[in-house]
């Protein structure tokens, strides 16, 4: 008998383990890049409804109304906003800040500038 094999045989054990482990690298790498595009993408629509909600609040503030709780989430996400007030010296405005993400976190924050009450 000689060490020869006949060419019509097929894959040897050995090449069949090389395919697939190749099979599994290209499978593990595709699996980590689809779930970096969906963490991606749902940091994207986090921020979005956080810039809605904090819009919410920025033009509740310059209507002097109170931020309603209804106002504060979006797409079933509670966002929680931070709002502060400055004046800005001899302009006679107020310079109002929201802060807006889930809470304990900042996404999004938008300035908006309002007349001082208080100025001359």
């Amino acid at each position: 008998m000689t060490g020869r094999r006949d060419p019509e045989a097929g894959f040897t054990l050995i090449e069949a383990l090389v395919a697939m482990a190749v099979l599994a690298v290209s499978a593990v790498t595709l699996l980590s890049a689809a779930e970096r595009h969906v963490a991606q993408t749902r940091g994207l629509s986090d921020r979005i409804i956080a810039r809605w909600v904090a819009e919410n609040a920025l033009v509740a503030q310059q209507l002097g109304l109170e931020m309603r709780p209804d106002w504060q989430s979006a797409l079933d996400r509670r966002i929680e906003t931070r709002t502060a007030r400055r004046a800005l010296e001899g302009s006679g405005l107020l310079e109002v800040r929201v802060a807006a993400g889930p809470p304990g976190e900042s996404l999004v924050t938008l300035t908006g500038y309002l007349p001082d009450g208080g100025a001359p």
